[in-house]
Parts: C-alpha cells; sequence; structure tokens
C-alpha cells in the first residue's frame, strides 16, 4: 500500500496516522486543494449557466472561467479568515473576487451572483464525495472478485461451523465466503444507491427561494446541474440533510461489514485456528519484540474503523436537526464528520482487499480442526436420522447423553455409538459410518454457494467469474 500522502514538511499533519486510516487517492480526494478545485467548479459553473441566460455578460463568465486558478489561493489565509467567518465559502468568494480583479474588474463584478455560501460548500461536498466514493466502489469491486474467487475455488472445502465460537456443524469455507460477499456487494450496491440520491446540486441563495436571480433562478439552477452533472432536486435542500446521511449510513454499514469479514478473518488465522494466515513480508505484520509474529494488522485497522464508524454516522443523524431555512451547528458538524467517514472507510476496503488476496487459505488444517472434536459436529446428523424412530426430544437427549461420555473420556463419538444398542437396533454399521462422515452433512451449501455468485454475476455483469 502506497504512503503517498502529503509531503513530510506538512505543518502539524496526522500524516503518521493518516496511513493506516485513510487512502492516497481518496486522502487527495478530500484534502484541502481539492474542496477549492471543486468550489471553483462550482463558481465557474454557475457564471457560465449565468451567461447563457444573459443574466450576466458572456465575457464576464470567460474572465471568472480564465481567471479562477485554485493554485493561486492562499490556503493557510483562507484558513484564518474562516475561523472568523464561521466558514470557508465567505473568505473563499472574497478572495477569488479579488484575484479575478486582478487580471478582469468588470469579470470579478460577477463571481457568486445570486449565490449563497451554502450552495457553494454543500455542492462542493458533494462533488467530492462523489469523487472518493469512486475509489472506495474501485476496491469493493476488487475485494468481491477475490471473494467471488474463494467462493468457486473452496466451496467443497469442509470445515466446523461455528455458533457462539464453538464447533456446530459441518461448512464449507466456500460457503463462509459467499456470506462475505453477499454482504459486502450489498453494501456497496446500497452505497452506490445512497451516493445517486446524495449527489444533488445545491442552489437556493439565501433563504432557499434564489429570490435574487427572481425568475430566472430555476433555469440558472437546470443550467448549473446540467454543468456539474449532478441531479437538480426538486427545491434546496439547505436544511434537508436526509441523502446526505443516507450517504453517510451506507459507509458505515460498509465498515460494519468490512469489521465482520475481519473478525472472522481474524479468529481464523488465531494460532490454535490456523486455518488462514494473514499476509507477511515487508515488515507486515511484525512485533517489536517477538521475531516470529506475523499479525494480521489489516483486520485489527478494519475492526478499528468499525467501531468508529457507528458514532460518526450517530453525529450525522443528529445533524439532521437544523434551524427553519438555513441551521446553525448542525450543517457545521457535518464538515468533518462525512470526510472522515469516506476517509476511514477506505481504509477499511482496502485492508481487507489486502487481506483477501494475499492470505494463504489452508484447507489441510481446516479439516485436522474438524476433527479435534473427535466426530461431535456429526451429532446432529445422526440424531436427525434416529429421530425417524424414535421421536426428535428422544433422539436429541441419546445423542447429547453420548456426545457429553465422549468428551469426558476424549474419545470418537463413533466408538459410544456402536456400544449402544439404542442405536444400533435403529441404525446399521454402514448407516452410523455414513452419518459420521462430514462431506455427507453439507445440506444445501453447494447450492447456497451457487446462489451466491449467480447473484453477484447478475448484479455485476460479472461473467468472468
Amino acid at each position: 500500500m502506497s504512503d503517498a500522502f502529503y509531503s513530510p514538511e506538512e505543518s502539524g499533519s496526522d500524516l503518521l496516522l493518516r496511513g493506516m486510516f485513510s487512502t492516497p487517492p481518496v486522502c487527495a480526494s478530500l484534502n484541502d486543494q481539492a474542496q477549492l478545485k471543486a468550489m471553483v467548479a462550482f463558481e465557474v459553473a454557475l457564471a457560465q449557466a449565468e451567461a447563457t441566460l444573459g443574466l450576466i455578460p458572456e465575457e464576464a463568465a470567460q474572465g471568472i472561467a480564465a481567471h479562477a486558478q485554485v493554485e493561486n489561493l492562499d490556503i493557510p489565509a483562507l484558513a484564518q479568515e474562516a475561523r472568523a467567518a464561521g466558514n470557508v465559502a465567505i473568505p473563499f468568494v472574497k478572495r477569488l473576487t479579488a484575484l479575478i480583479a486582478e487580471q478582469d474588474t468588470e469579470a470579478a463584478r460577477y463571481v457568486h451572483w445570486g449565490a449563497t455560501s451554502q450552495d457553494v460548500l454543500d455542492t462542493a461536498t458533494v462533488l467530492q464525495l462523489r469523487n472518493a466514493v469512486s475509489y472506495i466502489r474501485q476496491d469493493c469491486i476488487e475485494l468481491e472478485h477475490c471473494l467471488a474467487g474463494l467462493v468457486i475455488k473452496y466451496q467443497d472445502t469442509i470445515l466446523p461451523g461455528r455458533t457462539w465460537l464453538q464447533h456446530a456443524v459441518p461448512t464449507t469455507f466456500g460457503l463462509k465466503a459467499a456470506g462475505w460477499l453477499t454482504a459486502a456487494s450489498d453494501a456497496r450496491y446500497g452505497l452506490e444507491g445512497a451516493l445517486q440520491k446524495a449527489c444533488m446540486l445545491q442552489f437556493g441563495g439565501a433563504a432557499g427561494t434564489l429570490a435574487s436571480l427572481q425568475n430566472r433562478g430555476l433555469g440558472v439552477a437546470e443550467c448549473l446541474a446540467r454543468s456539474l452533472d449532478l441531479t437538480l432536486p426538486p427545491l434546496p435542500w439547505h436544511t434537508l440533510r436526509g441523502p446526505l446521511v443516507e450517504c453517510g449510513s451506507a459507509l458505515g454499514l460498509l465498515c460494519g461489514v468490512m469489521g465482520k469479514l475481519a473478525r472472522d478473518l481474524s479468529l481464523m488465522m488465531q494460532t490454535e485456528v490456523a486455518e488462514l494466515s494473514p499476509p507477511g513480508g515487508k515488515a507486515q505484520g511484525g512485533s517489536s519484540t517477538m521475531p516470529h509474529k506475523k499479525n494480521p494488522v489489516d483486520c485489527a485497522i478494519a475492526l478499528s474503523i468499525a467501531t468508529q464508524a457507528p458514532g460518526l454516522v450517530s453525529t450525522l443523524f443528529s445533524c439532521m436537526v437544523q434551524e427553519h431555512e438555513r441551521g446553525l451547528g448542525g450543517w457545521h458538524a457535518e464538515w468533518q464528520t462525512l470526510p472522515a467517514l469516506l476517509r476511514l472507510t477506505a481504509a477499511s476496503v482496502e485492508r481487507m482487499k489486502h487481506t483477501v488476496t494475499c492470505m494463504q487459505v489452508l484447507p489441510a488444517v481446516m479439516g485436522h480442526n474438524l476433527e479435534k472434536t473427535h466426530g461431535l459436529t456429526m451429532a446432529e446428523s445422526v440424531s436427525m436420522a434416529l429421530a425417524v424412530q424414535l421421536g426428535k426430544e428422544k433422539a436429541h437427549h441419546i445423542l447429547q447423553e453420548l456426545s457429553h461420555q465422549a468428551t469426558d473420556n476424549d474419545q470418537p463419538l463413533f466408538d459410544f455409538l456402536m456400544k449402544d444398542s439404542r442405536i444400533t437396533t435403529v441404525l446399521s454399521y454402514e448407516k452410523i459410518s455414513s452419518l459420521m462422515n462430514p462431506s455427507h452433512y453439507l445440506g444445501s451449501s453447494q447450492v447456497f454457494c451457487e446462489r451466491a455468485l449467480e447473484a453477484w454475476r447478475k448484479r455485476n455483469n460479472a461473467e468472468c467469474l
């Protein structure tokens, strides 16, 4: 994974943590330069839309487009001025106007014509959101392909199913991977849908009426939305934050899915289980004192993020309670919360993609672990066959009794089955042997794997697997 975030000289940065809890493309999509670039894109598109409708001179729009250069904006000065202004847009418009006036005083008169601070900030947020999610989406798709490959390769590889962290009945590693694939695909699909709803133009002027543009406001909005490739909502959404919060919720859900995947994989990577081996090499997973360690560091990061994300989503929900036509405080609380969710989600998906791609699957250990309980995972299989003759409750009681005896004596369950006349008078040796074979008790696991793959392929048109 790349460490190309910001320069080491960046004063007061959080570079040490950012490398673990974000990704370079998403960081670049959300940094100061990206925000100002999105804000400039709004102002340029606004001027062009207004010129198209004859609200401002065409020459003014051309001058704004020609001289609105992001690299000429003083970011430290903007940051200092935003402290007093209460948002970045106010000093931004002031400095952008001054920058354009240096080259074209007439064009400078029409900067930000009829718009308000929240229009430019919300629209810039949506543009940044769309860009950041595009990188997350790509990592999600690559992770899903890796998971689909596991389903196909290991749909017949048997290992213990585990409930309450104890051996239950046999399952397959392919079916476990099918569960991860389905959850990841569902979460990504939900994020795509939420993003589509959230990608709306914000343009309402001072109080959502566009009165400053008189009866031309809607026409400007339509032209502006087309220029920025955004949906035009029925009306400005200054204090109607639902779609943005829904997008944040989808990000939180994706973090939770990655956390589930990380939890399962890390448990399977435990020394005592060792059905999977975490990625290693280039000092990944090492210990500062123990030379032999190979820790599941990607899983640790994803689990950490799954712990953090719900609080951020909760904050976004709290932000929905905004006053009248323009809110006080709730809107401001979104500014750090949504980018934080985007950074964390990006890191979580990338980390799990890396682990699933690079981890080592150990089918022999899975088979060995299945034998650790000396056949106890097949108790239900025998009980269900016995229940046909004796009834479910009686059969369950007999197998529970024999399972306890096998455990207490650390001997195979099969031996106790063959010694008990309640079993042997009903079931033959051949039948008991068959019932104790894990490969005969996988139910619909293969069908479920096929259904999961079919649903994933249908959704993504991914016929390559």
